[in-house]
Formats: C-alpha cells, structure tokens, sequence
C-alpha cells in the first residue's frame, strides 16, 4: 500500500520518485531542530526547578517524583498511540504543530498552578502534547533524507534536544540569579520558578504556526500484505512476529531511559543537597557540561551510523550493546568526592544517551513498514513513557525517603536506580543483535523489510 501526500498526482509511486533535493529539506530539518529544542526545555525545566517548585507547593520527595515522572506520562501513555495513529494516517506537519501549542499552552499554565494537582495535570497535557514530536519527525526524516544519510540527519535533529538540554538549565539560572520575577496585571509578581515555566512556555506558540508553511512530503513504503494494512490488529501481529528483535532493542531502550530519567530529573536537587550548591552556581556549569556531552554524543553517533562498518546488517545493534557501558560512570556520581567530579560522571549518561537515540531510531526506520512507522514508534513511547519515564524518578524518591530517609543521600539512591537498569539495558540489546542475525539470515519478512531501504 502506498500513502501518498497531499501534492501526490494520481499516477505517481513513492517507490519510483527521488528523494527531495537537499535545499528543499533544510526548512523542515531547520523546524525540526527548533522544536526538539523545544522539546527538551520544557520537558527538562522541571527538574532543574524541583527543589524551589518542592518548597513552594510544599511537597514531599515521593510527590515530586510523581510530578517528574508519573505526570508527565499518564495522557502520553494512554493516548500516544492515538496520536500515532494520526502520524500514520493524517498530515505530519499538521499534528505535530498542534502537539507544539498543546505542551506550550500547557508548560505556561504549569507556571501559574496553585497546588500539586493542578501541576499534576499541566504536566500530563505537556507530555500528552510532546508524545507527536518523535514519530512525527522520524516519519518525516525517513521520506525527505536516503538510507545513507539518515544517521546524520537524525545527529542534527537530536542536536535540538541536546542545546534544550543545555537551556532547560541555563534560563531557570539566569533568571534565579538576576532575582528576575515577572509581574502581570492581576497576578502580581511571580516567584522565579513560575517566571521560568511563562517565559519557557511562550517560545513555543511561533514554532508551532511556522510548521504550517511545510509541504507535506510523499509518503514512501514497502508493500508487505501483514504490516502495511490500515488496521490495528495487523500492525500489532507484525509487531508481536518481530517481537524477539523489535521488543528486545525498545526493551533495552526501556531499561536505559529508567536510568537517564532519574538523573536527569535528580541530578541537579543530588547536586545541591550532596555538595550545599544554589541554582545560580549549578546552572552554568550544568548547561555547559549538557552541551558539550550531547554535541559530542550526536556527532560521534552521526559519523558511526552512516559508517559503513556500522550500516551493514546488526552493526547498530552491536553498537548499542557499548552505550550502557559509556553511561556507567553516572550511575556512581554519589560516590564523588567533589561536585565538578560529579558533574563530570553525570556527563557520561548525557554522552551516552546521543548514541542510543541515533542508533535506536535509525533501526527501527530500517525494521519498520513506513506505514505503521507512527502508530508503532508511539506504541514504544507510550511504553517507554509508563514504564522509564514514570518509575525513574520516583524509584529515586522512594529509595531516599523510605529507605535512606535522609534527602542527602538522593546520590546513592541514584546508583541503586540506576546501575541494575543499565546492565538489564545491555542484555537486552544483546539479544536483539542476536535474533536480528538469525532474522536476516532465514531470509523471511524482516529480512524484506530491511532490504526495501526506505
């Protein structure tokens, strides 16, 4: 079956047509980066800002762990797949300027919560809002860019996330540090976590218009009768045939992103409770460091993927059996003697994690029919989204509240969280080389899919 774009004339096939020339393609790549950048500002804004937004609302750890994690996921998780769906079946460009307004609206309103419940629920619109960024963005990388050069092209999408990563520090510190407390008429002046969450939220309404100037491009498939229909039931029974190659490497993605969302989330509260820091001082620091760590993680990935040692058949795979292993040091940054040593741990993950989103969604743009590339890479963030996003966090808090009870101990919990799910992450990449080998080797229905190269 062959989806075609709104432009498609009646007698034109995705399989015959060139891929767009470059210069067509640097507008939405361009948009793409700004709204990863996005992306990760407001996604990330919240942990650099949990002990201020935690004494405000007067909340404990575990509650702040829940609105790290569990909050942000809860629509993602039971509506992501509806918003794949839509990725699959209506306008790219369209959806996912929709879901940039939603989780802007949302990260505004965020900054004007009375109470947990309120926040609780901004969060969920945030993450139910960021859930069309991913599959809308690879679906479309997929139809705009060739085989060869996808693994650069993602590097340079990514590198959004990486300077959102940066930012999500920088701007709560600058504003923390210049004391700067916006005033609005019939609010009065806000408390600088809440400026933080207004001004973060209002980049984001620009960028989501701006996507309405960008061509829907073609859509480009294989025809296979089991994945390419329209129907729910067909896409899940391809899945659940694959299911040794395709669920081990979103397994293993799973087991990775468990640590990195409770550092992430923890990592600048462990710094200040372990080593008697401020905002102001950490964020510099922080951005700095986020930075350097992601631009290096994505141009390394960049250059690895599209390589040629690592484009033949299982070479990703093999890859991401090393990246638990780059990000091990920040598991033990609690075992640190000073911050900036710390700091330079935590970077590791933050190293690592570029060459894991690189060499995960090129494989499965390589595993999957373009046809069922929405709906099936929200079904894996939908997962991702219960499961890593939601316990990390709050398997932090649990272990420092109730099993440490004494919040400077938040790093050890860091290690506790963290170092079982890496060495889970690496056994299950492992076992997805192995049956991706297995898989190309018998020749069957994954074997085509990969050979079709779209």
């Amino acid at each position: 079956m062959i989806i075609r774009s709104e432009s498609a004339g009646p007698s034109e096939s995705a399989a015959e047509l060139p891929y767009p020339a470059t210069r067509t393609t640097l507008w939405p790549i361009a948009l793409l980066f700004l709204a990863a950048n996005l992306y990760n500002i407001d996604r990330l804004i919240i942990g650099n800002l949990a002990e201020a937004i935690r004494t405000e609302l007067a909340i404990s750890d575990v509650q702040m762990g829940l609105l790290l994690g569990l909050a942000f996921s809860t629509l993602s998780s039971t509506l992501g797949v509806f918003v794949g769906y839509l990725v699959d079946r209506s306008v790219r460009r369209t959806v996912l300027a929709l879901g940039i307004l939603l989780w802007s609206g949302a990260t505004i309103a965020a900054g004007f919560a009375p109470d947990f419940r309120a926040f609780f629920i901004c969060r969920g619109l945030v993450g139910l809002g960021e859930m069309a960024l991913a599959p809308a963005a690879l679906s479309l990388i997929a139809d705009l860019v060739p085989f060869e050069r996808r693994g650069r092209t993602l590097s340079l999408y990514f590198l959004g996330a990486t300077f959102g990563t940066s930012l999500a520090a920088l701007i709560p510190g600058a504003i923390a540090s210049h004391a700067f407390h916006l005033t609005l008429p019939g609010l009065g002046s806000l408390s600088t976590w809440r400026t933080s969450f207004v001004l973060c939220g209002a980049l984001g309404p620009l960028l989501g218009l701006l996507w309405f100037t960008v061509r829907e491009p073609l859509r480009r498939g294989v025809a296979l009768d089991a994945a390419n229909g329209s129907r729910v039931a067909e896409r899940l029974a391809y899945l659940w045939r694959q299911r040794k190659v395709i669920g081990l490497l979103i397994g293993g993605g799973t087991f990775f992103f468990v640590t990195l969302y409770a550092t992430v989330n923890w990592s600048t509260t462990f710094l200040m409770r372990a080593y008697h820091l401020t905002l102001a001082e950490l964020s510099v620091p922080l951005g700095i460091a986020a930075f350097v760590a992601g631009v290096s993680g994505y141009l390394l990935a960049g250059v690895l993927v599209d390589s040629r040692l690592v484009r033949r058949h299982g070479g990703k795979s093999a890859l991401l059996v090393l990246v638990p292993i780059v990000a091990l040091p920040g598991t033990l940054a609690g075992f640190c003697p000073g911050p900036w040593v710390a700091l330079a741990a935590l970077s590791c993950i933050t190293l690592a994690t570029p060459m894991l989103n690189v060499a995960v969604n090129a494989s499965l743009q390589d595993l999957l029919p373009n046809a069922m590339r929405g709906f099936s890479l929200t079904l894996f963030a939908s997962v991702n989204a219960l499961l890593a996003t939601s316990a990390g966090p709050l398997l932090v808090a649990v272990v420092t509240e109730h099993v440490f009870r004494a919040p400077e101990m938040i790093g050890y919990s860091l290690a506790i969280v963290g170092l079982p799910a890496l060495i889970a992450a690496a056994l299950c990449f492992e076992g997805s080389r192995r049956a991706l080998r297995t898989e190309l080797a018998a020749g069957g229905e994954l074997a085509r899919v990969v050979a079709g190269g779209y």
